[in-house]
């Protein structure tokens, strides 16, 4: 295994090219529009971050293969 932390903004495993796209676009309008002080809750951009993640993990289980724990972790929300 490399090195590098895992991101699930970069991984796309299962993920269609209109997805990545929309979500890209959502979650670049959050960050600029978005409030700077949320509760983990209520944050937009964690909920795309776990939105993703949750279909990330679907990709993988298609794939038949063992996604990372950090990944398993951010589906669940914490």
């Amino acid at each position: 295994m490399s090195g590098k932390a895992y991101s699930v903004t970069s991984d796309s495993t299962g993920l269609g090219f209109g997805f990545r796209l929309r979500w890209r676009l959502a979650y670049m309008a959050t960050y600029v529009t978005g409030s700077a002080s949320r509760q983990g809750t209520l944050d937009p951009s964690a909920q795309l971050r776990r939105d993703r993640a949750q279909r990330l993990l679907k990709g993988y289980q298609a794939e038949g293969t063992e996604p990372p724990a950090e990944l398993t972790r951010i589906a669940q929300g914490y």
